[in-house]
């Protein structure tokens, strides 16, 4: 086998288990997204802001239309 059929061999290999590993980081990025944006009252902004984003739901504000657009209640 030459060393260029060798080469792109283990390349097909790899891309499966590539593709694997990117698609759980999209999913896990998503979910954390979903997340802050529809059950976050404040506890993720909160080492940024303090109290602060505790009190002033800063993404809930932010996504409060949004939440509504699309049928799930926040309040």
């Amino acid at each position: 086998m030459s060393s260029l059929s060798s080469s792109v061999a283990n390349t097909i290999d790899t891309l499966p288990a590539r593709d694997a590993v990117l698609a759980g980081l999209i999913a896990a990025l998503a979910v954390f997204l979903l997340y802050a944006m529809f059950l976050d009252q404040g506890g993720i902004l909160a080492p940024f802001f303090g109290v602060d984003a505790f009190s002033n739901n800063y993404l809930h504000e932010f996504a409060h239309d949004g939440r509504h657009l699309l049928g799930l209640p926040c309040h």
